[in-house]
């Protein structure tokens, strides 16, 4: 499928190419927009959530904004796949004049516009992928991979929304060889490139469904941001637990016993140590009451996803083990249970937080 740029009409063959060709219809409207330019740098990250205005409230006080945004969405509804592509360009081209304040409502606006068009946009590609496969998922991913362009994408959200959706479908229904390792890469990409506050951080997540993939090492890629990105490495490890154990041990275990693996987590102020806290990776496997894999913020499938991990007897013994000989368990009743590792460790931090109140 061809893709045509709609501001200077040439033609390419792929989405990278349409992305990253020099386009003078884009010069020419930049050198003619009466707003500021500037500079793209780090969009401002923000917490995940609902926009506070709605996509009709939105469109209504900021047409000129978001421009053919809309009508582009009702286009792709329909069926029609350029729509699709074009308007996933046009949001990203929206976010990042937004994002430099280049447009009325300055930077502020970058969150609702997230928000407006983020369910709508990941509904659209997941739809495309349902319907001609990974193909296209992989050319968004190919097409905006942070690492070739040296930034995250403003519209890596989305493209990484669809991306977990059809991760965790491939999984349940062909097995993890069948994942493209293209797709396990931009997901695991996330976290080197945004705050763990910004929206794509979480559906970063989703990255653990990968684990065991013959070409894409989950494992690996964990260790290797054991230090930096703990709170990524623990989600993450904690989805992988619930599709394979027995990897997913052994990954844990090398984070709580390799001693190149070092350091702390800050919490409300507070430092944990890092063995400590990826103990919390495992503490919640056996509670029903908590949401269990990693899935997609607006995905209604998950609902079908296991909310407890039957944990096997060896797994459990490990961790078990590793609990006596780091210490985590000293304190802990002789016949403890997986949730009182993380019931231990919250009155640990209820103990400082109460030294820290009474000094």
């Amino acid at each position: 499928m061809s893709h045509e740029c709609d501001d200077c009409g040439q033609e390419f063959q792929t989405l990278s190419r349409l992305r990253l060709h020099e386009c003078p219809g884009e010069q020419l409207a930049e050198m003619t927009d009466d707003s500021t330019t500037g500079t793209k740098g780090t969009a401002a990250e923000d917490p995940p959530g609902e926009s506070s205005i709605d996509r009709e409230e939105l469109e209504r006080d900021y047409p000129e904004v978001v421009g053919d945004i809309p009508k582009l969405i009702e286009d792709a509804r329909e069926g029609d796949r350029s729509s699709l592509y074009r308007v996933i360009a046009e949001y990203e081209r929206v976010l990042a004049k937004v994002a430099r304040g280049d447009a009325p409502g300055g930077t502020d606006l970058i969150h609702d516009l997230r928000f407006a068009y983020y369910e709508p946009l990941a509904e659209g590609l997941d739809t495309a992928a349902e319907t001609d496969g990974w193909d296209v998922l992989v050319e968004f991913a190919e097409a905006y991979d942070p690492d070739k362009q040296g930034e995250f994408p403003e519209v890596g959200h989305v493209i990484a929304n669809a991306l977990g959706r059809s991760v965790i479908r491939t999984r349940q229904a062909d097995g993890v060889d069948n994942i493209p390792a293209e797709a396990l890469a931009f997901l695991g990409t996330i976290p080197e490139y945004v705050e763990e506050f910004h929206v794509a951080y979480e559906e970063s997540y989703t990255y653990g469904w990968g684990i065991g993939h013959p070409e894409h090492s989950v494992a690996d890629h964990l260790f290797a941001l054991a230090e930096d990105e703990p709170k990524f490495v623990k989600i993450t490890l904690n989805t992988a637990f619930y599709l394979n154990q027995h990897a997913a041990i052994d990954v844990f275990e090398t984070l709580i016993v390799d001693e190149d693996i070092s350091g702390t987590r800050s919490t409300l102020g507070l430092e944990t140590d890092l063995t400590e806290f990826y103990f919390r990776a495992v503490a919640d496997l056996e509670t029903e009451e908590l949401p269990g894999p990693h899935a997609p913020p607006y995905w209604d499938e998950d609902d079908d996803l296991p909310r407890v991990a039957d944990i096997n007897p060896e797994v459990k013994q490990r961790i078990r083990t590793l609990a006596h000989d780091t210490g985590v368990a000293d304190g802990l009743p002789t016949e403890w249970s997986l949730q009182d590792l993380e019931v231990e460790l919250m009155s640990e931090m209820s103990d400082m937080l109460g030294e820290t109140t009474d000094s």
